[in-house]
């Protein structure tokens, strides 16, 4: 059994564009609600509750639920160890965290009538919006 994990340093402000940055990286079945249950690879419930939960059958057949809770701050990932270890390769919150931020530039560019350039730098992506 993989216990769950709260993630408060990582936090989506807007629901709607982390929705859009999920969507993106493969994960377009979200269930929204309040004080949502998750459950782990075998069925199990778990305590953690949560207000946007990606189910366990659309992730890896050995995954528990993925869900996002929402503080004053935002929405912060809960992730089970198995889960952080293995979705996109151990991969899932630095490229969610990458696909948001697009979102969020694309966001305020479109707000501004600017315009966006991206360079990419060994692992190192820059951004300039001109408006």
């Amino acid at each position: 059994m993989s216990a769950y994990k709260k993630f408060d340093d990582i936090q989506f402000r807007d629901a709607g564009l982390l929705k859009k940055a999920l969507e993106e990286l493969g994960f377009a079945v979200l269930e929204e609600g309040e004080a949502l249950p998750l459950y782990g690879y075998q069925g199990d419930l778990r305590p953690e509750r949560v207000q946007l939960v990606i189910r366990r059958e659309h992730l890896t057949s050995a995954s528990n639920d993925l869900g996002f809770v929402r503080t004053e701050k935002g929405y912060v990932p809960v992730i089970s160890e198995y889960d952080e270890r293995v979705l996109l390769e151990g991969k899932f919150l630095p490229r969610l965290r990458t696909a948001y931020s697009l979102r969020v530039v694309e966001q305020v560019t479109q707000r501004l009538r600017g315009t966006r350039t991206t360079t990419t730098d060994g692992s190192v992506i820059k951004i300039r919006v001109r408006y």
